[in-house]
This record gives C-alpha cells, sequence and structure tokens, in this order.
C-alpha cells in the first residue's frame, strides 16, 4: 500500500512499532477480535486535546484501520495469514493458497492520511448521522420503528433532561458497544440508539 502525501499524526517510527505490536497481538490470537479489544491491547493513546470522546474514537480508529489495512497486505503478499476486516471486528484466519487474495475498497481511504485531517467533529457528526441511515436502508429497519421524540430518545439513553454533552456521550458509547450487531446485538435497537443519540445532540 503506497504512502500518499499528508503527514501522518504519528511518526514513521511510532507507526512501524505499533504495526509490530499489531501483528504479534493478531498472531497470538487467531479468530475474532472487536476494534475495542484491539485498541485495548494496542493501548493505542487519544491522539488529540479536543474534549470530544467520539472525535478521538476516530482518529484512535482511523489509525488502527490503517495499520491493520498495511498488515492485511504484507500478509497476503508473504502467505502468513488471512485479514478480514469488518466494521468494528476482525478476523484472523490461517492462509490457504487456493483462496483468492482479499480485496477491500475502504483500504485505499485508511492509506490517505488526507481522510484523517479532513475530519473535524462537525464533520464526523454528520457522517455519522448519514451512516445511521445508510444502515436503516440497508437493514430494512422501518422508518416507523425509528421515530423519536425527546422524551422516547433520552429514556432510550437512559437519561434525564438536562444532561450534559459528556453525558451523552458516555451513555452512547455505553450502549451502542452493547448493542452493536457485530457484538450479537439487535439491529433495530443498535439503530434506535444511535439516532437517538444524534437527536440529543443536536438538542444540546
Amino acid at each position: 500500500m503506497a504512502e500518499l502525501t499528508a503527514k501522518a499524526p504519528l511518526n514513521p517510527t511510532q507507526l512501524q512499532q505499533l504495526e509490530l505490536r499489531l501483528e504479534q497481538i493478531l498472531l497470538r490470537r487467531f479468530g475474532e477480535l472487536t476494534e475495542q479489544q484491539l485498541l485495548s491491547l494496542l493501548d493505542l493513546k487519544p491522539l488529540t486535546t479536543i474534549q470530544d470522546s467520539q472525535f478521538a474514537l476516530f482518529q484512535r480508529h482511523f489509525v488502527l484501520y490503517h495499520l491493520l489495512y498495511r498488515l492485511a497486505e504484507r500478509w497476503a503478499l508473504s502467505s502468513t495469514a488471512y485479514l478480514d476486516i469488518g466494521l468494528a471486528r476482525i478476523k484472523i484466519a490461517p492462509w490457504q493458497d487456493h483462496l483468492p487474495l482479499p480485496t477491500d475498497s475502504k483500504a485505499a481511504y485508511y492509506a490517505d492520511w488526507q481522510n484523517y485531517w479532513r475530519m473535524t467533529p462537525v464533520a464526523l457528526s454528520k457522517r455519522l448521522a448519514s451512516f445511521w441511515q445508510y444502515y436503516q436502508q440497508r437493514h430494512g429497519v422501518s422508518s416507523s420503528v425509528i421515530q423519536l421524540n425527546d422524551d422516547e430518545a433520552l429514556q432510550l439513553l437512559q437519561l434525564d433532561w438536562p444532561c450534559s454533552l459528556s453525558e451523552l456521550k458516555k451513555a452512547f458509547r455505553r450502549l451502542s458497544l452493547k448493542h452493536h450487531p457485530d457484538r450479537g446485538g439487535d439491529k433495530t435497537t443498535f439503530v434506535r440508539i444511535s439516532l437517538a443519540y444524534q437527536k440529543i445532540l443536536q438538542r444540546l
């Protein structure tokens, strides 16, 4: 994967050290891991001073997935192992010569550090809102199921009004991790929690 012109948030030595540490973790843990497990095992620290937990998580997510796609390409070229990089979950499997080389259109996005620097807290909020709409359409979640008023949104997030931004983000993070479909959660509940978060965020 060719390095592009935008500067990375970490220097080349730091990125290489993280990639080697990530490789050691994955080769010891054949099977499936969640993104949160990897971030914890990798001990990747926040890369911003902006007080926005979602934005800080996006930056750590971007660095992790940049490294995962670099590693997947390197492993494919050396027939080391398969790395299946999904939404919030990663699967590692032994290499099999008869299987085709893995391809993923998202690899180019995470290869380009301009996408990292281009993201702002406001842009991230809009992107998440668009993602939930796409998710709703793709997974066939009825629009009648996801219509929420403010009281329903607060109840779903287990919050009382007024609440702070940090309380909202903490509640959303806890509930979205609990109900994420990749972790065995219900997709309708997950979408409703995400939309409830966006609704109360706009009210704040």
